[in-house]
């Protein structure tokens, strides 16, 4: 998208263009994975022979993927439709094709497992489904050399007090779905903003980190609730109970800028909203569309809008986990009957009840109460609700499975084992693993 942006309409007109044909929706995934070295449970350097470098490089020679260089530091690849992008602290985040079904998400996300770990196994490296890193400490974590990271690293340390945790510690499953109208588009991020918290209840998958049990079950959630609070969280009251494309526009402008690109060049713009730059400019430059979308990619809000709802709740979880997290938002927010459905077991939430839930899952999970209810039960119903919307829709593989297969072991391990993921982990940790961090490593290996 080139040129300059001529007036406020446009940028509603931006998302209106972005409506999908309803019969075309897709889907796409990003997978933030976790390396560490196996003897230690350590993050990996970003350089180094044994570094993430030598990843990036490994996956380019052998299977083909393109190599992205800044300022001579490779920091990227990109394979047809695919990227594979660094987070702050090293990170290795695989962003999926666009997909029609999760059988196609998960076939591509097993093929990169299979490829990064043919480049990292005889270097004594481990990928976790954890959702943060479980030994290292802060400052012990290289950041990552790019001129993004370079101007965002020291603003978020100013900005809440564990921003800089989130930036090079936590690792999360994110969802990409389309909207094909603005009433979709409302009611899909509406309900999607309610069941936030129940979906970062029924994926806690972050009790350990610094080698110990850290009190939660979710620390990267407890994490993202003390970041940047004028971009992140759930967006505000009212955009959520008047959620339109002007709503989220006015909500973006508002939210602070980091910076600009201009001839490759990375160019921090202080102590500015959009909405200012957009009436006054910056330095001489006016803006952009890039620009624009830029921005709204430093947006970090639970459920955020570009050309696609992207959905931001669920920690990176095991192998076998993973793809449940795409299947629970395909079965809810795909299916009209299951998006009426699930929004009714959350609509009589108060803004203020939701942010009391969003503030107490981080640590009580599936066991904190909503209006005197249990959170299972709730999310329970939530599970069988995506379940049915998975069977209607009746996308199948080569097995003749729909996609409802991908929804059941996370199923099996809430309904009948009433455990979220870190409940699993715990419960070894404090028993046959006798708080071994070895023991850990082996069972969230990919």
């Amino acid at each position: 998208m080139k040129g300059e942006i001529g007036h406020y309409r446009e940028l509603v007109d931006y998302f209106l263009d972005s409506c999908s044909f309803r019969k075309k929706l897709k889907i796409g995934a990003e997978f933030e994975n976790l390396a560490v070295f196996a003897h230690s449970g350590k993050a990996i350097p970003y350089r180094n022979e044994r570094g993430v470098t030598a990843i990036l490089s490994g996956l380019s020679q052998k299977f083909g993927w393109e190599p992205l260089k800044e300022n001579g530091e490779l920091i990227a690849l990109s394979r047809e439709s695919s990227w594979v992008t660094l987070e702050p602290g090293g990170q290795i985040e695989l962003s999926t094709s666009v997909h029609n079904d999760i059988h196609q998400v998960k076939s591509e996300w097993e093929k990169f497992i299979e490829e990064i770990k043919s480049i990292v196994e005889p270097f004594g490296i481990r990928w976790l489904g954890l959702g943060i890193q479980p030994v290292s400490l802060l400052e012990d974590i290289e950041w990552v050399p790019k001129q993004r990271y370079r101007i965002m690293a020291p603003y978020m340390a100013e900005h809440g007090r564990m921003s800089q945790y989130m930036m090079k510690k936590t690792a999360s499953i994110q969802i990409s779905m389309d909207y094909f109208s603005e009433d979709d588009f409302v009611r899909k991020m509406r309900t999607a903003l309610f069941l936030a918290p129940i979906i970062t209840a029924i994926f806690a998958n972050s009790p350990i980190s610094e080698g110990k049990i850290n009190g939660f079950l979710s620390e990267r959630a407890h994490i993202w609730n003390h970041t940047d609070v004028a971009r992140c969280g759930l967006i505000e009251e009212k955009f959520l109970f008047n959620p339109q494309f002007s709503t989220y526009v006015n909500y973006a402008l508002q939210v602070p800028m980091f910076f600009i690109i201009r001839e490759n060049r990375w160019i921090e713009v202080k102590n500015m909203t959009f909405s200012a730059y957009l009436k006054n400019g910056y330095q001489g430059y006016r803006a952009t569309w890039d620009d624009w979308e830029l921005h709204l990619s430093t947006i970090f809000t639970e459920v955020r809008a570009k050309k696609y709802i992207e959905l931001r709740c669920a920690d990176l979880q095991k192998r076998q986990f993973a793809p449940a997290v795409a299947a629970l938002w395909k079965g809810i927010l795909y299916n009209e009957k299951t998006l009426r459905t699930a929004w009714s077991l959350i609509k009589s939430l108060s803004w203020k009840e939701l942010c009391s839930l969003y503030r107490t899952v981080p640590r009580e999970g599936l066991k904190a109460r909503l209006k005197g209810v249990r959170l299972l039960d709730i999310a329970k119903e939530l599970l069988r609700i995506s379940h049915s919307g998975l069977k209607e829709q009746r996308q199948f593989n080569q097995d003749g499975e729909d996609e409802s297969v991908h929804l059941e072991p996370i199923m099996e391990l809430i309904i009948e084992d009433e455990m979220c993921p870190a409940e699993i982990i715990i419960k070894n940790w404090n028993g046959s693993w006798h708080k071994s961090i070895n023991k850990l490593i082996e069972y969230s290996s990919y």
